[in-house]
């Protein structure tokens, strides 16, 4: 059996270096942020249909990946932040991404808080929606019935914090 692990939240909130440091304490593997590779490689702006595109991209990725981790698979991408990443921007949802995450639902989300300073780059752009946007992936993860733990605390903490959640759901789902 192998239990997937997705880190979820809004942008500078520490999910990748906590999804990495994660895998290395855990001894398995983590698939990147898909949507943060698929951009860089872009020589113009995002689009819809790049949006959609990327939410394919981490349904293969997870889909390559699971077979080659350790007990857990951790994932620094979420189709819930592509929900709510078109829902912000105005475009459709379609239902097959719907159908997606209820099929694909994560065993533990790890929900990473906004107390982390933002840190600006180049494909960062909602510094001042950090709380409105937080509530949005709570309340989607309340909406598909998920098993989430919000994380928070400096970067150290963070990660006790996170293996602390990530030991009691192990312990439950054992036993």
């Amino acid at each position: 059996m192998i239990y997937r692990i997705t880190l979820t939240g809004t942008e500078s909130t520490g999910k990748s270096t906590l999804a990495e440091q994660l895998a290395v304490h855990y001894k398995t593997i983590g698939v990147p942020d898909f949507s943060r590779l698929y951009i860089e490689q872009l020589q113009r702006p995002y689009s819809f249909k790049d949006v959609l595109e990327i939410a394919q991209g981490i349904i293969a990725e997870e889909d390559k990946l699971i077979s080659q981790a350790n007990k857990i698979l951790f994932s620094d991408n979420d189709l819930i932040n592509i929900k709510i990443w078109l829902r912000y921007y105005k475009w459709e949802v379609p239902r097959w991404l719907i159908d997606e995450i209820a099929k694909r639902k994560s065993d533990l989300y790890l929900l990473c808080d906004i107390d982390l300073p933002w840190t600006p780059d180049p494909q960062r752009s909602n510094p001042n929606d950090r709380g409105e946007l937080l509530t949005q992936f709570s309340e989607e993860l309340i909406t598909i019935g998920a098993n989430f733990k919000l994380v928070n605390g400096k970067m150290e903490k963070r990660t006790e914090i996170a293996i602390e959640h990530i030991e009691s759901f192990l312990h439950t789902a054992r036993h």
